[in-house]
């Protein structure tokens, strides 16, 4: 049994993927991400029922001349993994420094789900940002 629970061990490690994060402290002591190129980036999930309102926001540096954001709605899968839902990705494009999209899904099915929003700064000189930002997790009952 110890061996089994070690391969499976082994395997979740062998697909665990490296995230990279930076942080730095703000004036009040609490810790939050830091962007090279945004001043605010969020999500956010409201369930009611069967149906998910999906919410996100970024705020650029004055620089930005345009963003871009990719909303997907995901659903918790077996041994928590997660997978998109059918018909839930969403991307809008602006062309000033602020971006916000909010989008619905209906007739989910049971169990945790979470928004994920790729967002992509590009400034005047060209240089792009990819910001990859999620929700709280929230029980669709």
């Amino acid at each position: 049994m110890r061996r089994v629970i070690s391969l499976l061990m082994s395997l979740l490690m062998c697909f665990s993927q490296s995230v990279t994060a930076s942080a730095k402290t703000v004036p009040t002591s609490i810790v939050q991400p830091y962007y090279e190129k945004a001043n605010d980036a969020k999500s956010k999930l409201y369930t009611n029922d069967t149906t998910a309102d999906c919410e996100s926001y970024v705020r650029g540096d004055s620089d930005m001349v345009k963003i871009t954001a990719t909303q997907y709605l995901r659903r918790q899968g077996f041994l928590w993994t997660w997978s998109s839902y059918d018909g839930a990705e969403w991307t809008k494009t602006t062309y000033t420094n602020t971006l916000a999209m909010s989008n619905t899904k209906t007739g989910l099915s049971s169990g945790k789900c979470r928004v994920k929003t790729v967002f992509t700064l590009t400034a005047k000189l060209g240089d792009n940002e990819t910001i990859t930002v999620y929700s709280d997790e929230k029980t669709v009952d």
